[in-house]
């Protein structure tokens, strides 16, 4: 059996059946199919049946071919993909001059979540074949990109919680109401439980998003996952301790205990009585004891509460409630946004190594993840020398990065970007102890010449992107985001094959 597609052979449309003729050669249009040929596509194929039963679909590499040649072109909404299958000559080739709707490309994008990630790394795998990838040096940046959702829809703790009691109050009126009795005949009572229905309905969604914004503040203040493991080492210590104690001071009482025992047996044996003066308290009455046992209960208590922390969101914490998972943080011009903190991977040429989504409008702790990301794409896709230097601005600077990956050639600037290639240098003591090893690395010739590269290497590749796909979102929720930005990261390598492609190749 095969697979139940739908045909887009080429040319059943035209005059004649070579299309080569429609579009010279270089077209964008031939690129992208050229590409996708040599793309493995089995992780989209395995959500379709093999048996050829079921209601006939596009074959995935024509949706494919069909995306990216319109995101090549800055079309990202699928209604204007839709509008560009009557009306651009390229897509027409593409889908066989089928007219393929907008619902079908919103669903192929959203069914193929997962295979779009991994596609990023066969698209760079490409770029390596093509000897378009350099790793001399990778510079780490992050920038804002705005979300699906506007400033106006956040909401404090606070608020969600009484959004949450009030709408479970109306959810249960309403339910009261529909449960009255009522003549069958009464078109009444037909019309007001038609009415509370489409009210349940809404009250649905919005409780269900006021519960996701309200979980979202609450995740938020969780400490992550390394502050954790630390919190629970030193809780671990603790109680380790306190038992190491509480068992000393109970073996020394016991000791007591069985002294004067002994020795109330030997003056009983020499016909002396109550010569071994007062008997010691019982174990469990000692005070140090009781002080010790109680120590111990704290501190199982505090490794209790590192193994299952449960912060309370401050009251100026606020959560959207049109997309939870996107945050307010300062803009790249000025001024706040609601958006995404959108972290990039870059190497020479603006080859992007890695393109990730951060769950913080800081980017202190994003480095460490960014660059496991790329080293893991780069392994993935075959790339198997080491980066030489990996590079980052002021932002990414902390003693727990430094420590995380100290067996990678670092170079995190501590200052202002102007001031790392200035000749003199920070006095020792001006800087943290944690810091002093980056701040002489950053401080030798060598150093200063290599981070002088930074910009140059990520800067622009945020410019192209942008430049492009512009700086808004269209999906919302962590994980349709992240393939939205995969897709963005893929189309801009893509256009780098496809440009290196079509230089003259030398004779």
């Amino acid at each position: 059996m095969a697979y139940n597609f739908i045909s887009c052979s080429d040319g059943s449309f035209l005059p004649r059946q070579d299309l080569r003729g429609w579009l010279p050669p270089q077209h964008l249009c031939w690129q992208v199919l050229k590409v996708v040929g040599e793309l493995d596509l089995s992780e989209f194929l395995r959500s379709y049946r093999a048996d050829g039963q079921g209601a006939a679909a596009y074959p995935p590499q024509v949706l494919l071919a069909l995306v990216l040649y319109c995101y090549c072109k800055g079309v990202r909404s699928s209604r204007r993909i839709e509008a560009a299958c009557l009306d651009d000559v390229g897509c027409r080739i593409i889908t066989g001059n089928q007219h393929i709707d907008h619902a079908t490309v919103a669903r192929f994008l959203r069914r193929h979540r997962d295979g779009m990630k991994a596609l990023f790394v066969q698209v760079l795998a490409l770029c390596a074949q093509r000897g378009l990838v350099d790793l001399a040096a990778v510079a780490v940046d992050g920038s804002p990109m705005q979300a699906a959702a506007a400033r106006s829809t956040n909401r404090s703790l606070h608020a969600l919680e009484t959004m949450i009691a009030d709408g479970e109050a109306e959810v249960d009126q309403l339910m009261g109401d529909m449960d009255a009795p009522a003549a069958a005949e009464d078109s009444t009572w037909h019309t007001a439980a038609g009415s509370c229905l489409r009210r349940l309905s809404r009250l649905g969604d919005r409780l269900a998003r006021a519960r996701m914004a309200r979980d979202k503040l609450h995740e938020r203040v969780l400490p992550s996952a390394g502050e954790i493991r630390i919190k629970v080492e030193a809780a671990e210590r603790m109680v380790a301790r306190a038992v190491q104690r509480l068992a000393d001071v109970t073996a020394a009482q016991q000791q007591r205990l069985a002294d004067y025992a002994r020795r109330s047996l030997q003056d009983q044996a020499a016909g002396r009585r109550r010569a071994t003066g007062r008997p010691p308290v019982a174990i469990e009455a000692k005070t140090k004891v009781v002080r010790q046992q109680a120590r111990l209960a704290r501190a199982q208590a505090g490794l209790h509460h590192a193994l299952n922390p449960r912060p309370i969101p401050s009251a100026a914490a606020r959560a959207s409630l049109t997309d939870p998972a996107s945050r307010l943080m300062l803009g790249k011009h000025g001024g706040y946004v609601q958006g995404y903190n959108v972290q990039i991977a870059c190497s020479r040429n603006q080859i992007l190594l890695a393109i990730e989504l951060h769950d913080n409008p800081s980017d202190t702790t994003a480095l460490v993840p960014v660059i496991r990301r790329a080293q893991h794409n780069c392994a993935t896709a075959g790339l198997t020398a080491d980066v030489e230097a990996w590079l980052a601005d002021s932002g990414y600077a902390s003693t727990a990065n430094f420590t995380a990956l100290a067996d990678l050639p670092l170079l995190v600037s501590l200052t202002k970007e102007y001031d790392q290639t200035r000749a003199t240098t920070p006095r020792s003591q001006d800087v943290p102890a944690g810091h002093r090893d980056m701040a002489a690395r950053l401080a030798s010739t060598e150093g200063k010449q290599l981070y002088a590269r930074r910009g140059a290497l990520v800067e622009p590749g945020f410019a192209q992107l942008f430049q492009r796909f512009g700086r808004r979102l269209h999906h919302r929720g962590t994980s349709d985001v992240d393939a939205e930005i995969k897709l963005l990261g893929i189309v801009h390598n893509l256009n780098k094959i496809f440009r290196h492609d079509a230089r003259p190749k030398a004779a």
